[in-house]
């Protein structure tokens, strides 16, 4: 289940589309049963959270990113919380991101939900140079990020 927040407004469409992307890759990772919390915010806002959550030598002072997942359990642990934990996306950085891809914002906020969904249950990969989620990024720690994005590719058929 998703928890949309939408601190800066979404496009028309967004929603309906996210929340069908997000859950087929909750399908496709065996937790459909559980939530998940998605913001919708500036650049701003995810410079502060990112300042806030990361040490200062990780941090870039004037870029922004993408996408931040904040877990509210530790992957392992015995008990797997109703409430996976919050992504937030920037839509100023997804919009910049979905025009140098050339596609629409509403596809790459689903690309970034998933990979950020991805992270909150527990995997990570190397940091990638460019646009964020690199989808040519090759080694076996990126196959199930990209795993993930295909899923959710296949609720995004009329986008």
């Amino acid at each position: 289940m998703l928890d949309l927040v939408a601190q800066k407004r979404p496009p028309a469409g967004l929603r309906p589309v996210l929340r069908r992307s997000i859950q087929a890759v909750m399908e496709h990772l065996g937790i459909a049963d559980r939530e998940v919390t998605v913001v919708l915010v500036s650049d701003r806002t995810i410079r502060q959270l990112k300042r806030e959550h990361w040490p200062a030598e990780d941090i870039d002072e004037t870029a922004a990113t993408d996408v931040l997942s904040f877990p509210s359990w530790e992957p392992g642990d015995p008990f797997m919380p109703p409430h996976l934990g919050d992504i937030f996306i920037s839509l100023d950085t997804a919009q910049r991101q979905a025009e140098a891809r050339s596609q629409s914002l509403t596809r790459e906020v689903a690309l970034l939900a998933s990979h950020g969904l991805t992270h909150l249950v527990g995997f990570d990969h190397p940091h990638a140079e460019g646009l964020g989620y690199e989808e040519g990024a090759t080694g076996e720690e990126w196959q199930v990020f990209h795993a993930s994005w295909q899923a959710a590719q296949q609720a995004l058929t009329d986008i």
